[in-house]
């Protein structure tokens, strides 16, 4: 008969020196898990207790991890595969290799940039760990480069995804009716361009400078030539 994979991991962890433990009666626990107590020279002891061809093999990992509410004690429970995974799990998979690969290629780097990541490091090694300051939000106290350097990145590109996702405001739309409005209580004098009183010569120069700005107008009220309009008034 085939053996259970958490019969199996049980069995390490009893020969490596855990003595499982059953919880008194009318305690409440979740379902499938199971208590050990570890030998004390054994101070952590988190993550899977099988290898990944045997998780491959059964579809599920046998998960160990300190217990969060009974102090001395580990829980060992069993973490099935998701036949399917959804498109949020997918992207955050993605998101968690991309912040690897980055934190990796900065930790053998030796660009200007791999040097900033390492300053920001000793700051926070010499400020949170060693200074026992409070770390920055959403990190804790890592003494590793890489560890510090993973987190860091995947919380920025948690960050820059969020701001994607936020919509866009929207811009309020110009209309017709908003834009008589604006005007409808507006009252001026339309500026006039008054003709050039002087002698001849100083009327000629004038002409010359405008048609030197200007193409030459078409018709004899203000016509358009290439777009430009020249106010002509009548003489007085």
């Amino acid at each position: 008969m085939a053996r259970h994979l958490k019969t199996i991991v049980m069995d390490r962890l009893k020969y490596g020196g855990a003595t499982f433990e059953s919880l008194p009666a009318g305690t409440l626990h979740s379902r499938g898990v199971r208590y050990f107590r570890i030998d004390l020279s054994i101070k952590m002891l988190w993550g899977a207790m099988d290898s990944v061809k045997e998780g491959q093999k059964y579809k599920k990992r046998i998960v160990v991890r300190p217990s969060r509410f009974r102090d001395g004690l580990f829980e060992l429970y069993t973490y099935h595969f998701p036949k399917t995974w959804s498109a949020a799990c997918v992207a955050n998979r993605e998101m968690i290799k991309e912040a690897q690969r980055q934190a990796h290629a900065l930790e053998h780097s030796s660009t200007p940039e791999a040097l900033e990541w390492r300053i920001r490091f000793f700051r926070h090694y010499f400020n949170v760990v060693k200074g026992h300051a409070a770390p920055e939000p959403g990190m804790k106290r890592y003494s590793r480069f890489y560890q510090y350097t993973y987190v860091a990145i995947y919380r920025a590109l948690q960050a820059a995804k969020a701001e994607a996702a936020k919509p866009k405001e929207q811009q309020p739309t110009i209309t017709d009716a908003y834009l008589h409005h604006l005007t409808e209580e507006v009252t001026f004098e339309p500026i006039k361009v008054c003709s050039f009183q002087g002698n001849s010569i100083a009327r000629s120069r004038y002409s010359s400078i405008f048609r030197s700005f200007s193409p030459p107008l078409e018709g004899r009220s203000g016509g358009v030539s290439n777009g430009l309009r020249l106010p002509i008034s009548a003489s007085t």
